[in-house]
């Protein structure tokens, strides 16, 4: 019999929890990355996984030394979804089609397609440097957030209060990321993350997140996450069932990219009224979301069905059966002041019987240990307080 092949693209954290359910699975694993995790032994592409024709260039010498043929591709953590696309194209697998992946990675060509869904997204303007970009041609009150059209991990993101001055290279700096830059209103409310289980174009379910954002005033104009902690707390009512307006829009988002199957990460704002989609991504969330704290919060195995609709196999819904068995607070270390993501430091994962309970460990635990400067790998995780 065949061992089945998963192509895995990206090497941070995130994929040995992934690499490990898939060997559980009796999935062979083909990690494609320049650099790949310590005390990772099994199949190494060295390739940017960013990259398409250094990829299938790695995969096809690959596939001529063993003999073997992928089964099935994945990003984890890593937003390559035209690589991804490439090679599902490439080797016959299920995966999002080159426009889905278009879609996906260009935030600007996504905001079309989203509106044009019915999706409620944020206002936006093109500004391709200082001399395009009037604040008062733009947006006449409010925050303003100004970002990157194609990028990932909140590089080149900055955020500007009503009447703060934008000082001069803001455009050029997001540009730079991925050009042109957007000018977007920031919308006030909750920030959420959702993570999508997609079958035949349908959502079979979502898993969401209230993202922290307690340092964000510290870290401007550079939009930092803090962690997360899920279940998100936001309270539903009869009127005003913001999880169910959240499930209609994400649908909307699924229509748009034209996904079939797979995964679908979004980030979402509940301004107390209506849900917002800031931007959404065919492919797993980093940070350990997918691997590991929506699976202990909510008993689902995320990535064991992402790895199966990757595969091909089909979701029976009964499979997916929710319910919280426990609590999770992610708080993130800063050794620096970052200017993006990956400048974070590595975060604490705590659990507990509480929301209150999982807080309180996490912050107490990033207390002992400090900035967690000298500490490398993995998030430490702690289980119930």
């Amino acid at each position: 019999m065949t061992v089945p092949v998963l192509i895995l693209l990206g090497g941070g954290v995130d994929s040995v929890s992934i690499v490990g359910r898939a060997a559980e699975m009796g999935i062979e694993t083909v990690l494609v990355d320049r650099v790949i995790p310590r005390n990772y032994t099994g199949y190494w592409v060295k390739a940017s996984c960013y990259h398409e024709i250094e990829t299938l260039a790695g995969l096809a010498r690959w596939v001529e030394q063993y003999n073997s043929i992928p089964s099935a591709v994945l990003c984890a953590g890593t937003d390559a979804p035209d690589v991804m696309a490439a090679v599902a194209r490439e080797y016959g697998l299920p995966g999002p089609s080159v426009e889905t992946a278009f879609i996906s990675k260009n935030k600007l060509r996504q905001l079309e397609a989203l509106r044009q869904a019915g999706v409620r997204v944020p206002e936006t303007r093109i500004a391709t440097n200082a001399g395009t970009f009037t604040r008062a041609e733009t947006f006449n009150r409010g925050n303003i957030l100004i970002k990157p059209s194609t990028s990932r991990g909140a590089r080149g993101v900055q955020l500007y209060g009503d009447g703060d001055p934008v000082p001069p290279g803001a455009i050029e700096l997001a540009a730079s990321f991925g050009a042109p830059a957007l000018v977007q209103e920031w919308i006030d409310g909750q920030q959420l993350s959702s993570e999508s289980l997609v079958q035949d174009g349908e959502i079979l379910w979502t898993a969401f997140a209230d993202r922290n954002y307690s340092r964000l005033e510290e870290f401007k104009p550079h939009v930092i996450e803090d962690g997360c902690d899920m279940p998100s707390d936001i309270p539903c009512f009869f009127e005003k069932n913001w999880q169910e307006m959240a499930d209609e829009q994400l649908q909307r988002c699924v229509m748009a990219l034209g996904l079939r199957s797979g995964v679908l990460k979004g980030d979402l704002v509940w301004d107390g009224d209506r849900i917002w989609v800031i931007e959404v991504a065919c492919r797993l969330s980093g940070g350990r979301m997918c691997s590991d704290i929506t699976p202990e919060v909510w008993g689902v195995d995320f990535v064991g069905l992402a790895i199966r609709l990757a595969l091909g196999d089909r979701i029976w819904p009964g499979e997916v059966r929710p319910y919280v068995r426990r609590y999770a607070c992610q708080r993130f270390s800063f050794p620096i002041a970052p200017q993006s993501h990956p400048e974070r430091g590595p975060s604490i994962i705590a659990y507990g019987k509480t929301r209150e309970d999982a807080q309180e460990a996490a912050l107490q635990r990033l207390g002992e240990l400090g900035h967690l400067s000298a500490i490398s790998g993995p998030a430490p995780v702690f289980a119930e307080q």
